[in-house]
Parts: C-alpha cells; sequence; structure tokens
C-alpha cells in the first residue's frame, strides 16, 4: 500500500504550522484587541468556528494526497482499524472519566479551556458544535498527530523513537489545551484528562499508520462530551 505522509509536504507544514499556532497564541495574549475591532458576543460566538472552518478547509485541500491514501488504506484494513478504533475508543472513555473523577475528589474541577467550550456550546449552539464535534477534531490530528508527530517520529521505526515521539505529541496537544494568561498548576492538573486523550489517540496513531483512526476516536470522544 502507497504510503503518504503528511510531513511529506514540508513547506505548508511550517506555513500552516506557524499560522495555526501563532493564532492561537495571538488570541490567548492579544485577543482584547479584537474586542475593539469586533462586538464581543459575535466574537466569542464566530471565533472559533471561522478560525477551525477556515483551517478544516485548507487541510483537506493542501494535505488531500494524504487523506485519499489514508481513506484508501483505510478500507484495505477496514475490520482492522474499525477494531482497534473501538478498542482505543472505550478505553480513552475510560482513562479520562477516571482520571477526572480522581481531579474533582481533590476539588479540582474542569480546566478554564474545558469551562469556555461548554459556555460556547451551551450558548451558542449549532455553530460550537459543529466545531467542537467536527471541525476540531479534523485540524487537531492534522496539526499534533499529523505534523508534530511524524516530524518528531521522523523516517525511523524504532520502538524507542515511537515512545518518545506519543509522549512528546500528547504533552504538548494537552499543554496547548492549558491557559496561558491564566496560567497555574491547578489547571494544569485539571487538564490531565486531556492528557489522556492526546496519548490514546497518538498511539492510536503510531499503532494504526493511519490518521483516519485517530481522526475517527477523536470526534466520537468529543461528540459524546458535547452530549
Amino acid at each position: 500500500m502507497e504510503k503518504y505522509r503528511i510531513t511529506d509536504n514540508k513547506n505548508a507544514c511550517f506555513i500552516l504550522s506557524a499560522l495555526f499556532w501563532g493564532f492561537l497564541l495571538f488570541v490567548e495574549f492579544k485577543g482584547t484587541i479584537l474586542f475593539r475591532v469586533f462586538p464581543k458576543d459575535l466574537l466569542i460566538e464566530y471565533i472559533d468556528p471561522v478560525f477551525y472552518g477556515m483551517f478544516f478547509l485548507a487541510v483537506i485541500i493542501i494535505f488531500r494526497k494524504a487523506f485519499i491514501v489514508s481513506a484508501k488504506d483505510f478500507v484495505e484494513n477496514f475490520k482492522k482499524y474499525i477494531g482497534l478504533s473501538v478498542i482505543f475508543f472505550f478505553v480513552t472513555m475510560l482513562l479520562m472519566v477516571v482520571s477526572a473523577v480522581v481531579i474533582y475528589s481533590f476539588g479540582i474541577g474542569d480546566s478554564s479551556n474545558q469551562q469556555a467550550i461548554d459556555e460556547a456550546v451551551v450558548q451558542y449552539g449549532f455553530l460550537q458544535i459543529i466545531t467542537v464535534c467536527l471541525l476540531g477534531p479534523v485540524v487537531e490530528e492534522v496539526f499534533y498527530r499529523g505534523i508534530i508527530f511524524e516530524m518528531l517520529k521522523g523516517e525511523g521505526n524504532s520502538m524507542i523513537g515511537n515512545i518518545i515521539a506519543v509522549i512528546l505529541t500528547s504533552f504538548i496537544f494537552a499543554f496547548m489545551h492549558v491557559s496561558l494568561v491564566d496560567f497555574s498548576v491547578t489547571d494544569m492538573i485539571a487538564n490531565i484528562p486531556i492528557l489522556m486523550l492526546g496519548l490514546m489517540l497518538t498511539m492510536l496513531r503510531c499503532k494504526t499508520d493511519n490518521i483516519l483512526c485517530s481522526v475517527i476516536v477523536h470526534i466520537g470522544i468529543n461528540v459524546i462530551a458535547t452530549i
């Protein structure tokens, strides 16, 4: 089966990564500038759908060959990949629930990121649900399990290299869900369920070498969480 890595398109990876994390950091630290240009309620309602919508279209178009190759591989190994995806889905849910229960037992609630998502979904509805359940998972899988993981993993396939790539990718994924403006140890601890999610998604990506598996599980987890 032909293999095509997202990172084979290096220029696109660097440019999109710079735009993606650059905008995330801009909103995190300088988001108040946008409030001077746009009404606050309008900005809060549309900033995530527009941001993730643009990157969703970008990654689908630019990395279409990687998605096509992954789709063909998924069809050829359908039973294996579906089986692994189901197993990883339930294990991920279990780890996230258990870690959340342990955290709550110490009096630590949801992370600031999770609270913001919950409020946005409840207040603004459809657009936020589409962002959380479809656009976000696809975009994040491309950037974290695609670009970052593939770059850290490199061309080799050693066990040590894979383990290091899985761990680093998972921590980067979790760290990017921590509020950097209101940074605190408590908020980092509250993001342990996100770390569990990142760890399992990256392990699945490593196990199958097919990004569609982690995309499917990520979408499933977010759908259940939203419900």
